[in-house]
């Protein structure tokens, strides 16, 4: 018997031989159709922006909130009290010297991106390792932005407290190595 053949049962129903069976006789409805959709449907990926956008509007927004730009980062010892004031500019960036008692400290930036330049002297009127720090900066500076380019600008802080001795002690070292601009650094009052 051939496997084409139908083979008569004991009912009055043909028997059929089974084969190769890859459809089911009694489907789902568009199941199949689903599966083979599936199958071609091609794999992509897509991002949506607006809510990265919206992530970085904010991000934006909160940087610009906390930047300042009036100096407000240099570090104020405790043994200070800054003086106030009800005329004053916002402050520059610029090397930062502080007068506490009997030393004066010196911090800059470092123009090679390295750690920021930091000296310690005592106030006794000489301030040979302050003076040494000082040339430095001003070489580094014209040998950056030319003769014509440094302005010798430096901020001072000091103690409100502080006998003005002291700090015109360190204001003849800074006019003498050539850092005429000194700003003082003050806390405004509020004042116009």
């Amino acid at each position: 018997m051939s496997a084409g053949e139908k083979v008569k049962g004991s009912t009055h129903r043909l028997v059929q031989i089974p084969g190769y069976n890859l459809r089911p006789q009694y489907d789902l409805t568009h199941t199949r159709h689903l599966v083979v959709f599936r199958r071609s449907k091609r794999k992509s990926f897509s991002l949506n922006l607006a809510p990265m956008v919206d992530m970085f509007s904010i991000l934006v927004i909160y940087l610009i909130m906390n930047f300042s730009s009036s100096g407000e980062v240099f570090f104020i010892s405790k043994d200070i009290k800054i003086p106030q004031a009800s005329k004053g500019q916002p402050m520059q960036s610029f090397p930062l010297i502080s007068v506490v008692n009997n030393k004066v400290m010196f911090d800059a930036e470092n123009k090679d991106g390295g750690e920021s330049l930091f000296v310690e002297d005592i106030n006794d009127g000489n301030l040979p390792i302050l003076r040494k720090m000082l040339q430095q900066v001003r070489k580094v500076e014209k040998e950056i932005g030319g003769e014509t380019n440094f302005r010798g600008q430096v901020n001072l802080q000091a103690d409100e407290n502080l006998p003005i001795e002291e700090v015109k002690k360190v204001m003849r070292v800074l006019i003498d190595e050539g850092w005429t601009g000194i700003n003082f650094i003050i806390e405004p009052t509020g004042g116009s």
